[in-house]
């Protein structure tokens, strides 16, 4: 046995924990069956401009990124995401959503779309803030 320690990890070194740690924690509180990867794009020429990502997790979306192409911003393009992503979580049984931001991040956006604040870590990472919002679906 060896132990590792990277500033580097790739990407399926961290699925492997994620995973790892979602098959233990299932078997505790929840089915297999009631997690659900969930993700929404937007493509141009086959490219991708925009997206959410995130799962399904019991009654819970759970939203962990949402990024739209600086040339696309403005045009409404995030609300139309969400929106679908929301719509695709509560057909699959999902009561509430939540998600986490930064203060320099999109705090505003959630709110105008029905997100409330129920927690915040002050001079996160350093001198800003980290919000976390729910809302029912």
């Amino acid at each position: 046995m060896s132990l590792k320690i990277t500033t580097n990890p790739t990407s399926n070194e961290i699925n492997e924990i994620y995973k790892g740690l979602l098959i233990h924690s299932l078997h505790y509180y929840i089915q297999m069956e009631q997690y659900t990867p969930l993700a929404v794009f937007k493509e141009e020429n086959s490219k991708k401009i925009d997206g959410i990502t995130g799962d399904i997790l019991g009654n819970w979306l759970r939203i962990r990124y949402l990024w739209v192409d600086k040339a696309y911003r403005g045009k409404d393009i995030g609300t139309e995401l969400l929106q679908t992503m929301e719509l695709a979580a509560k057909e699959k049984g999902a009561k509430y959503a939540e998600v986490d931001t930064f203060s320099f991040q999109a705090l505003p956006f959630y709110q105008k779309q029905g997100f409330e604040i129920f927690g915040m870590l002050e001079n996160y990472p350093i001198s800003d803030k980290k919000y976390y919002l729910r809302k029912d679906l």
